[in-house]
């Protein structure tokens, strides 16, 4: 079997990023990755159960989340899945990180949105 690069997967649906982003800091179950989605998005993004799982469905069939066996606490409900990056997902969202780094940079460099001191 050939090995899979992180490149194959650059540049990523904003969508994929967004999930892949939310699990840079460890499990969630889908209503926390939901949930951050719409924080770090700052409300731009709003992703539906459907969606949410689609995108997990299709992560995880690349290899890039898997589904946790290990519950992060006992209290937790029994009927809620747990979801974690592979270390091919977190290569793969830091190398997307890295990516619109750079874009943002140029951008900021063309005045299409303001340096770090609000200067445009």
């Amino acid at each position: 079997m050939a090995t899979t690069s992180p490149f194959d997967f650059i540049p990523l649906n904003p969508r994929d990023y967004l999930v892949l982003f939310s699990l840079t800091n460890g499990e969630r179950h889908g209503y926390g990755i939901v949930k951050e989605v719409e924080e770090q998005s700052g409300g731009d993004v709003r992703m539906d159960p459907s969606n949410l799982y689609r995108s997990l469905r299709r992560l995880i069939q690349k290899g890039l989340v898997e589904e946790s066996e290990i519950r992060p606490n006992e209290d937790s409900d029994e009927r809620r899945r747990f979801y974690s990056l592979t270390p091919l997902g977190r290569e793969v969202v830091e190398l997307e990180a890295s990516r619109l780094s750079r874009l943002t940079e140029v951008a900021r460099g063309r005045h299409l949105i303001p340096d770090s001191q609000g200067a445009t």
